[in-house]
């Protein structure tokens, strides 16, 4: 999954550019550009907070 993919999914849970920067540290400038797709990458700890961030939300989510 890409950071965009990671980002639009938290978009789609109700998390906002604001929301994300808090939890992660990217930046609500930079989740702009990941979105737009003039920005492809992050700083490491961010990348791997926001994979956190991803993994707990996706287990948060009821299976049928």
């Amino acid at each position: 999954m890409t950071l965009k993919e990671k980002i639009q999914l938290l978009h789609s849970k109700g998390w906002t550019q604001q929301k994300i920067d808090q939890a992660t540290g990217i930046t609500q400038s930079s989740v702009s550009r990941i979105l737009k797709g003039t920005q492809q990458s992050v700083q490491y700890e961010k990348g791997k907070a926001l994979d956190s961030l991803v993994e707990t939300i996706c287990k948060s989510i009821p299976t049928t």
